[in-house]
């Protein structure tokens, strides 16, 4: 990088999000880098000011203000939620990414973050028997349903890196990574400010119903599997890709640029156990051993919580990514977590 790169990032106060743009704050090249924050809290905005990142105050419905900032970025980093209510967002985007192609002929990089249950097999717990997915295989890829979560907003991003084949370059180039359940505590000064959050997606799910039946659930047997990963090392492979992007913008991308983040494998009723564990020691839960949850209790998430999403991270470990914290190192630290989550005195 030879002159001043603008980066445009979306989702810079998240568990995920803050973990990357932290990450990228410590890059050897940063002071190259002229990163904007799209951000939602004003509060927050100030505080990334002392970070040297450029804090822009809104949400998903300003389109015309994500249009703008899209087209003055070199790369945006996207690692905010998308589901398909995120689509009039990521189109405006991409319309700031054709403006900015029509007018200068240099294409947009999109490193965005989808997640793996995109892949998801709804068996309500009940088997870990669904096919394993992956990234290297493309032919399989290719059938993942345009209905499947996420899947709409990842698929604005592929038709657009489709125009490739009409155009010199593509208007945007994108490179998508599909989260597993991440876990870890970060940590940092975005953190000790209070503009990063804390929390972990999938114990979020997971805990408050647990709490408010008084005993930790599952969804059926619990024997549906996932993959998951640090999430650290989830910030690492952030890092992995947008340098081999930088040295080489051939780099997989579009429909075969999509990259499982995995190191992994659990099924919901050991996690669960864990919750109700920790929940029973402290007199929050009726017993050690989680049980079912209603419909009632988990509501319309528990399609997803209740599925096999298995995968593979294939195309990430062929770049060169190596992660070592393992399962079992996920297990030791969901104690912790699971306190900090119900409020169960200062677990730190």
């Amino acid at each position: 990088m030879s002159s001043t790169q603008k980066l445009l990032f979306l989702g810079a106060t998240g568990y995920i999000g803050g973990t990357v743009l932290w990450w990228l704050l410590q890059h050897p090249r940063a002071t190259d880098l002229e990163i904007t924050a799209f951000v939602r809290d004003a509060n927050k905005a100030k505080k990334l000011k002392a970070f040297g990142v450029l804090p822009v105050v809104g949400d998903n419905s300003n389109l015309d203000l994500l249009q703008a900032l899209a087209r003055d970025a070199d790369v945006v980093f996207s690692i905010a939620s998308a589901d398909s209510n995120d689509v009039p967002a990521m189109k405006a985007m991409l319309a700031g990414a054709k403006s900015r192609f029509e007018s200068t002929g240099r294409p947009i990089s999109y490193i965005h973050m989808s997640g793996a249950g995109a892949v998801a097999d709804p068996v309500n717990g009940a088997h870990p028997d669904s096919p394993t997915w992956d990234d290297l295989n493309e032919a399989q890829m290719a059938t993942i349903a345009p209905t499947q979560l996420n899947r709409p907003v990842d698929l604005e991003l592929l038709h657009a890196d489709d125009e490739g084949e009409l155009h010199p370059f593509p208007r945007s180039v994108s490179y998508i990574i599909l989260t597993t359940p991440v876990w870890g505590i970060p940590a940092g000064p975005l953190v000790d400010r209070g503009i990063q959050n804390w929390q972990n997606g999938m114990l979020n799910l997971l805990v408050p119903p647990s709490i408010a039946r008084g005993q930790g659930g599952m969804v059926g047997e619990g024997r549906n599997v996932w993959n998951t990963v640090e999430v650290n090392e989830l910030a690492d492979l952030y890092m992995l890709l947008y340098n081999a992007i930088m040295a080489n913008p051939e780099t997989a991308h579009g429909r075969v640029g999509l990259y499982f983040a995995e190191n992994g494998v659990y099924e919901l009723r050991e996690l669960s156990a864990v919750i109700a564990h920790v929940l029973f020691e402290h007199g929050k839960g009726a017993s050690p051993t989680p049980t079912s949850f209603t419909a009632e209790e988990i509501g319309p998430m528990g399609i997803l919580i209740g599925s096999n999403t298995k995968c593979t991270a294939s195309r990430a470990h062929a770049l060169g990514w190596r992660p070592t914290k393992s399962t079992r190192a996920m297990f030791d630290s969901m104690p912790q977590v699971v306190m900090k989550l119900a409020g169960l005195g200062d677990s730190t």
